[in-house]
């Protein structure tokens, strides 16, 4: 008789041990949206449009030919599109292509430039205290430098149903009064490539 009673405890631990556990589960998504970095370039201030090629848009210098001493003055805007985020440029060296039967010396290694950030493209915008983008004061560069080292020129953000403010670049060229009397005649074709990169 206790054999038969201890059979039956064990039997029924074991039914006990057979039981499932109760299982749930809970899930969670998320959505993702990439923003959106877009520029344009104006040569007049007013009329806008992309310019992804070179030699993109032709900045308005005085056409007539230079000599010693000449200083010529164009500007070149550039503004986020609209639904754009903010960002800033940068202003690469610019590749000069000198007149295909021209020999040294060439004009496009004498001629030398400095930028401002100025809306104003005269001579009045290189004097006080302006924002100086590539050279400085006493400081004029040959057309194959670029940007002010540590300089930051800042492009606004645009909003959903208009464009940033523009940020205007007043470029200054000139030939310097020393230059070789052998340029007369030449020729010399700069390009430069601004290049933005957002700030988000």
């Amino acid at each position: 008789m206790r054999a038969l009673l201890a059979g039956g405890l064990v039997l029924g631990v074991g039914a006990t041990a057979t039981l499932a556990a109760w299982v749930d589960s809970e899930n969670a998504a998320g959505s993702f949206t990439a923003t959106v970095f877009d520029t344009e370039a104006s040569v007049n201030g007013t009329t806008y449009a992309d310019h992804p090629t070179a030699p993109g848009a032709t900045i308005a210098f005085d056409t007539s030919g230079m000599s010693a001493g000449s200083v010529r003055y164009g500007l070149l805007s550039v503004r986020t599109k609209t639904n754009s985020v903010a960002g800033s440029l940068n202003i690469q060296a610019a590749t000069v292509t000198n007149g295909t039967t021209d020999t040294a010396p060439l004009l496009g290694d004498a001629l030398r430039y400095r930028l401002v950030r100025s809306a104003t493209c005269t001579a009045a915008a290189f004097t006080g205290t302006p924002t100086w983008v590539v050279g400085g004061a006493t400081d004029v560069r040959a057309l194959n430098t670029g940007q002010n080292a540590g300089t930051t020129v800042a492009l606004a953000a645009a909003t959903t149903s208009a464009p940033g403010a523009a940020t205007p670049l007043c470029f200054e060229v000139s030939l310097p009064t020393g230059a070789s009397n052998s340029l007369q005649g030449k020729s010399a074709t700069a390009v430069w490539t601004v290049t933005s990169t957002s700030a988000q």
